[in-house]
């Protein structure tokens, strides 16, 4: 059946078929295979796919059926779209697959079928994984060569991936090994075949080691009934079961729970892949694959990444024009080049595997790895086959006598007996970090797992300023012939040792720190350092990350954020100088490398994350036109409120602008002009993340408080003000510019910019005084043009004009009085004018206390409400008797009667009083009550006008609350 089917409408994509297990037993790897493929397809595609058309994958579920094989392979045909094939998984769905895309020229590679007869005589078909022929030498001469074992009995399949191994095997133990016994276990009755398998070999304590030339579903019923029986023969393994359908098949299982690895601990198992030896690109892809799919990929999923790259380069080099007519001709030129291209070293493709390229048969040239299973996880084990790169009658025979022991000949292949050295390291402390040198100071644990009498600590670190010797271990003791060693290094390192690739130059950005060491004599042939997964805990990529980010509390990296963590076994070349002892015709000697590395990012660049890589050009266009946009709009339009809109939109854009522009420019000059100097490049950016905000800040000072002022107050904004403001403004922008970008010492920038400060301060310091007190008092609205007005000891007047220098009030002697703004905001302001235009006048009568006060009342209050003009007579006036004292030339006293009344119009004060008073002389002589003539000079200087507000500060509540009371 069909599984997925992607963009069939799109005519300008090239696709591609994959056929795997995508339901069944084997759904898990089969997903996985696909998945991984995705991935590498997907970052094809964000740089461009091939000729800017994108790369679809077509899925196809064969559900490891031979006869399900057969019909995707025809769907593929009828489908007429897939350029080419990636897959299948089980071996005879492959070789039936074969059949349909041999007839109809279709190329293919399975990454995970090892059958010989997959490729044998079908031109069509390639392979990235090693097949049964060379898996199982390399599994005889391990068995008999570093095992030691003389006696080999196999259990295998009826069908052809079991039928091939125990074939193979049979082959190449002849005068090798001793294959005593022989079980067939069919695809029927399954369960109870191997019940019967296993009670047999209970009764042969003499069958030696256990081949279990099966698929996983099998091994994982044989290998539980061997354990739960307790045989003790050791048990080897092909490639299928170093997958998760064969480790993970045991999770339910009692004594599996109880004890993690109870079943799989100690099983042999030929893999074409281990994390522990793995190269950096197989360690990046193992961590984006965790980082998608939130689990492990398997061996599987790394063949099927290399399988696509090489798909995929064979379809750049075979240039296809991919349009339906040429679809026949596209399929054979992709042809020719996996069949005549990728056929030496020298051509081959780099993947996460190592190196991809095709014998005559259409194989892929690699190494078999030895794994073992230790607490559910397949490790290396501490000896490993290598295939030598040289052909044997290249190879001089004194060479071969000094290596005796070490080089084997096993299918006429030879091979280096490499010993294995697990390596791990956990890290106390950075400190002392110098981003322009990359220098800086480590403090580690560092350990070496392995056996045998070789010497691991005899390591040079490539990246160490000074030679680092690592001395006597800390701990060294030895478990069942593995010897462990402990050592505590310190000392200081440079990054971005590796970091100067024409892909890749690692700037101020970006910093690339870490550790990298080989060792000094033996090279790769002898010895490899891989890493101690389980001894370091990194059987999940982010624990590790995790670890060190809690590890950077403390660390000298506060500006800096970590981004990710690797660790791998590499290689590192060099020229051999002539030196006689290692074997020709090379010119270059390998040594096994142990790399820790951490990529930091300067948290200056954080945001960078805010524009996507592949919308970097468009985001760049985009924000160049609206900003553009912004500016002529508001040259355009004056209106303030408008203006402050379009201030927000041009922060916006103008800062995505500065992103975006930045982000190209300096990816542009890393990809295309080298030679230019990243480092002035940033500098000028640095400049510019200062200059840029410095004018959007002046812009926005001018658009929300002068402009706003301006539309306020209706008067212009003096020029001087402007330009103060403006140059604090760049001032600041260009000591900001000075200090962090340039890193000139503050003290200087602090002495040199006081000079100048204390020169501007003296020249405009009473301006500047008065002009800010001008602004307050704009804002506050203390004092209009029109009010009347008594400011501090000055004469009251009426205010006819306040400019941002001075206040001009005319007094009542028609003289112009100039009060500076600054001495009018520390004095005592009483507007009679605000907030109602209306205010209390007072007036004091002295009246002989002989005379009844209710009758006096009621005169004084007829007066005052009989004059004509300017009393407010809605509002009652108060009269009250103040005190009484002595106020006459006879010294008797007086009774002084308080008057206030409200009244409007400030300028005509002088004319109410006289009114008043006039009316209240003529009511009190009508009424026979004559004023005493008062000798106290006191009154004749007492205030006689108050606000509202300040009679209330004069009055008692009771007093205020009478005397407000209305007529």
């Amino acid at each position: 059946m069909r599984f997925k089917f992607l963009q069939e409408q799109n005519d300008t994509a090239i696709h591609i078929a994959f056929v795997g297990p995508m339901s069944g037993e084997n759904a898990k790897v089969g997903q996985s295979m696909a998945q991984a493929i995705q991935l590498y397809l997907d970052s094809i595609n964000k740089q461009g796919g091939i000729n800017n058309q994108n790369l679809v994958l077509d899925i196809f579920d064969d559900q490891d059926d031979p006869y399900q094989a057969t019909q995707m392979a025809e769907n593929i045909v009828k489908q007429n779209l897939a350029v080419a094939v990636i897959g299948h998984h089980y071996s005879s769905c492959s070789i039936n697959g074969g059949k349909i895309y041999k007839k109809y020229g279709i190329p293919a590679i399975t990454s995970a079928s090892t059958v010989i007869n997959v490729t044998q005589d079908n031109e069509w078909y390639f392979r990235t994984v090693f097949n049964n022929k060379l898996q199982v030498n390399f599994l005889a001469n391990y068995a008999k060569r570093i095992l030691n074992q003389n006696t080999v009995s196999i259990i295998y399949t009826n069908d052809a991936y079991g039928l091939s191994l125990a074939s193979f095997f049979e082959t190449a133990s002849k005068n090798l090994i001793d294959i005593k016994y022989k079980w067939l276990l069919l695809k029927e009755d399954v369960v109870q075949q191997v019940d019967q398998i296993v009670s047999d070999l209970q009764t042969k304590p003499d069958a030696g080691l256990i081949f279990l030339a099966t698929h996983a579903p099998e091994g994982v019923k044989l290998v539980k009934l061997i354990r739960d029986a307790e045989i003790k023969n050791p048990l080897m393994a092909p490639d299928s079961y170093a997958g998760k359908s064969f480790s993970q098949g045991f999770l339910n299982f009692p004594k599996e729970k109880l004890t993690p690895g109870y079943y799989t601990n100690g099983i042999y198992v030929s893999t074409p892949f281990i994390l522990d030896t793995a190269n950096k690109q197989a360690y990046a892809f193992n961590t984006l694959y965790q980082k998608q799919y939130q689990d492990k990929p398997p061996w599987h999923a790394f063949y099927a990444v290399d399988a696509a790259k090489v798909l995929v380069e064979a379809i750049k080099q075979a240039k296809i024009l991919n349009q339906p007519e040429t679809l026949v001709a596209d399929r054979k030129k992709i042809h020719n080049v996996l069949l005549n291209q990728f056929n030496t070293p020298e051509h081959a493709v780099t993947g996460t595997t190592g190196l991809n390229y095709f014998d005559e048969n259409g194989d892929v040239v690699k190494p078999v790895s030895m794994g073992v299973y230790k607490n559910d996880y397949l490790i290396s084990t501490f000896t490993q086959l290598q295939i030598m790169p040289h052909s044997p009658d290249k190879i001089a025979p004194l060479d071969l006598a000094s290596e005796k022991g070490r080089i084997l000949l096993i299918d006429k292949q030879y091979m280096y007996k490499t010993d294995v050295v697990y390596t791990g390291m956990q890290l106390n402390s950075m400190s002392n970090f110098d981003p322009k040198t990359v220098t800086y100071t480590l403090d580690f644990y560092l350990w070496f797992r392995f056996q045998g009498a070789i010497n691991p600590q005899q390591i040079q670190f490539l990246n160490a300023v000074n030679p680092i010797q690592l001395g006597k271990p800390l701990i060294e003791e030895t478990f069942d012939k593995e010897i462990y060693r402990l050592y505590r290094v310190k000392g200081r390192f440079k990054g971005n040792l590796y970091s100067s690739s024409s892909k890749q130059r690692i700037s101020l950005i970006q910093q690339l720190l870490g550790v990298n060491f080989r060792h000094r004599d033996l090279d790769r042939n002898h010895l490899i350092y891989v890493i101690d997964f389980l001894g370091m805990e990194l059987t999940d990529t982010k624990s590790l990350l995790d670890r060190l980010k809690k590890l950077q509390e403390r660390s000298s990296l506060d500006d800096w954020t970590l981004e990710k963590v690797q660790i791998f076994q590499g290689i590192f070349k060099r020229r051999i100088l002539g030196n006689p002892k290692y074997l020709v015709p090379r010119n270059t000697i390998e040594y096994s490398t142990f790399n820790a590395e951490a990529l930091i990012s300067s948290n200056a660049y954080a945001y960078y994350a805010i524009v996507p890589d592949q919308f970097v050009f468009g985001f760049l266009i985009f924000s160049g036109v609206m900003t553009l946009l912004m500016i002529l709009w508001s040259y355009k339009d004056k209106t303030v409120k408008r203006l402050k809109s379009l201030w927000i939109f041009q922060v916006f854009f103008l800062f995505l602008l500065l992103i975006s522009t930045e982000i190209f420019v300096i990816r542009w000059i890393i990809k295309d002009f080298k030679t230019i100097p990243l480092e002035i490049v940033i500098k000028i950016f640095e400049v510019l993340w200062w200059v840029i905000p410095a004018i959007l800040v002046n812009m926005a000072v001018e658009r929300f408080l002068w402009l706003q002022l301006e539309e306020t107050t209706g008067r212009t904004i003096p020029n001087l003000m402007r330009f103060v403001t403006a140059l604090l403004i760049y001032t600041l922008a260009l000591f900001g510019v000075l200090a962090f970008v340039f890193a000139k010492p503050i003290t200087s920038l602090l002495a040199t910019s006081g000079v100048v400060t204390i020169i501007i301060g003296l020249a405009i310091q009473m301006n500047l005084s008065n002009i800010f007190s001008g602004i307050a008092l704009n804002i506050d609205r203390s004092l209009r043009i029109g009010d009347w007005v008594k400011i501090g000891d000055f004469d009251e007047g009426k205010v006819v004009n306040i400019n941002w220098r001075v206040t001009k009030i005319k007094t009542r002697r028609e003289y112009i009085l100039s009060i500076p703004n600054s001495t009018i905001s520390t004095s005592n302001i009483h507007n009679f004018s605000y907030p109602d235009d209306q205010y209390w006048l007072l007036v004091r009568v002295p009246i002989e206390p002989k005379h009844d006060p209710r009758k006096v009342y009621d005169v004084l209050l007829n007066a005052v409400l009989s004059v004509e003009q300017g009393i407010i007579k809605t509002v009652k006036p108060g009269i009250w008797l103040e005190n009484l004292k002595i106020g006459n030339v006879n010294n008797e006293f007086v009774a002084n009667y308080v008057i206030f009344f409200k009244t409007e119009n400030y300028e005509n004060k002088f004319r109410v009083l006289k009114r008043v008073w006039t009316n209240i002389w003529i009511e009190l002589n009508q009424a026979g009550i004559i004023p005493v003539t008062s000798q106290d000079t006191e009154n004749t200087t007492q205030k006689t006008a108050f606000t509202t507000s300040e009679l209330k500060q004069v009055l008692n509540p009771s007093q205020l609350e009478k005397m407000l009371g209305r007529v």
